[in-house]
């Protein structure tokens, strides 16, 4: 019988050969398992990180909003300290302001840094904060924004008819007066269909007999516009009652800008032109407070864009200014005369398209057509939520966000 030679170097090498096949998976399974924990660590550290530094910013959020809500800090000085926008925010219609909140108690090596930005042209009663931390120490950053409504700008009322002229007196024209006055219409070109509403309407009649109200015959006689300037047909709205007109009331102003102040729209106006806005940027300039007494001789306004000019009291000290015949206007015209009619004697006007409030009246109107928009108010129409009280700070419901720098 044969026997097999014998075996055994070839096992020891073999057993030899797995002996360290397994010490090097049980090696490679405990630097595996020791990786695996390690980046576990580093996991949670990391998103301990991004918490503390998302806190962080969320504590200079909050002290930003208590920096508003300081009663000693005049919100339109503050928002004239400008600073350079966040990234992604380009325009001239943005406005942006620096705060400087204290830092945490807690963590004082945070770095905060908060900045105010709201839109000059579609909202500027909303101011978005955006507030940062960095923790130069952990190499960790974060960012939190939220926005809120501030009282720059009270709401305008709603106008169930709006007049394309609105006045505190009565109107005449000269002899040889180029007029139109257009109400709007139900579909078509103004003064070429139907009207809708009223073309003129004035808060103040003179009571000519005495009597304590007013006829249909005084109220002609004050608004006496020929049919060749109305056009478009349209009524004429006055009053009922007889009320005084000394001292001025601001009867006109307040039915169509309701309890928007002369400082807020100054304010408004002085942020929009020193942030670049003029009629020629995109998108252009919208308000415009007018004190100088020159002729306005400038196109301003677009469908998309309206425009509201104001001839304040200072511009009309002695003679309001008048507007060029080729100039153009899309929006709102408001005229600070003061009740004194002289002031507007003889007033010459180029086109609006939108509505012309005078806060008197015009006699001897000489030139000027008027043809009622009623997208001429959005230059001062803002949104208001129901039941906001437009006095006070207050959150926007649901626009906290919160992300990288």
């Amino acid at each position: 019988m044969t026997r097999s030679p014998a075996l055994g170097p070839q096992t020891g090498a073999i057993t030899l050969l797995m002996a360290m096949t397994l010490v090097m998976l049980a090696s490679l399974a405990s630097f595996y398992s020791a990786r695996s924990a390690q980046m576990d660590r580093l996991a949670t550290q990391n998103h301990a990180r991004m918490h503390q530094a998302r806190w962080a910013a969320a504590a200079a959020l909050a002290r930003a909003q208590a920096l508003l809500l300081a009663e000693n800090l005049p919100l339109d000085t503050f928002l004239q300290s400008l600073t350079p926008c966040p990234e992604g925010v380009v325009g001239p219609q943005w406005q942006c302001a620096r705060l400087t909140p204290e830092l945490h108690p807690d963590m004082p090596e945070a770095q905060l840094r908060a900045t105010a930005v709201r839109n000059l042209i579609v909202s500027p009663h909303v101011l978005t904060l955006h507030a940062s931390a960095h923790i130069s120490s952990q190499h960790s950053q974060a960012q939190v924004k939220e926005s809120v409504f501030i009282p720059t700008v009270a709401p305008a009322p709603a106008l169930p008819t709006q007049a394309a002229l609105v006045l505190h007196g009565c109107v005449t024209e000269s002899p040889q007066a180029n007029l139109r006055v257009c109400p709007l219409v139900n579909k078509g070109e103004a003064c070429a269909s139907t009207a809708k509403g009223p073309a003129v309407l004035t808060h103040f009649v003179v009571d000519t007999n005495r009597n304590g109200s007013i006829s249909v015959a005084e109220k002609n006689a004050c608004l006496a516009l020929s049919a060749n300037t109305l056009t478009g047909g349209g009524s004429k709205i006055g009053p009922t009652a007889a009320v005084p007109r000394s001292p001025c009331s601001r009867s006109a102003w307040q039915s169509v800008l309701g309890k928007i102040s002369d400082q807020q729209l100054q304010a408004w106006s002085s942020a929009q032109e020193r942030n670049g806005l003029t009629a020629q940027t995109s998108p252009p300039r919208s308000i415009y407070w007018i004190d100088s007494p020159n002729d306005w001789l400038q196109s301003v306004g677009t469908a998309s864009t309206p425009a509201l000019l104001v001839f304040s009291a200072k511009a009309c000290a002695l003679r309001c200014p008048r507007i060029g015949s080729g100039v153009q206007i899309y929006g709102s015209v408001l005229i600070d005369s003061g009740c004194n009619d002289e002031k507007m004697r003889a007033w010459q006007g180029g086109t609006i398209e939108g509505q012309l409030v005078v806060q008197s009246g015009i006699p001897e109107w000489q030139s000027g057509t008027v043809l009622a928009r009623p997208d001429g108010r959005n230059a001062y129409i803002l949104n208001w939520p129901e039941g906001m009280d437009a006095t006070r700070i207050q959150k926007v419901n649901g626009s906290w966000s919160a992300g990288a720098p």
